[in-house]
């Protein structure tokens, strides 16, 4: 049977004791420091919104609303074709299947 062994592991159980709970410090700290940085990222998030709330409100409205469309508009682009132009026209013969 093979067994992996080692060397980095230590056998000493006191020693082991100390390392995991080095290696579990050392993943609670990781985990706090990403979460002080979303907390900040959404405080600061949060006064960017506001302050383009406030400078959005400040601004005039404009005076006259908007007259509406007329129904017979249809806004877009397009090209114009002439009847003129060639045509491309395709040909093929008819395949007889075989019964």
């Amino acid at each position: 049977m093979f067994v992996f062994q080692s060397r980095l592991r230590p056998r000493n159980p006191l020693v082991r004791l100390i390392g995991g709970v080095l290696g579990l410090l050392a993943v609670l700290g990781v985990l706090a420091i990403g979460f002080f940085a979303f907390l900040a990222l959404m405080v600061g998030g949060a006064i960017w919104y506001l302050i383009h709330l406030l400078r959005t409100k400040r601004k005039p409205a404009s005076s006259g609303q908007a007259a509406p469309a007329s129904s017979n508009i249809i806004d877009g682009e397009f090209s114009v074709i002439r009847g003129d132009d060639q045509v491309a026209r395709v040909e093929h013969e008819p395949v007889e299947r075989p019964r």
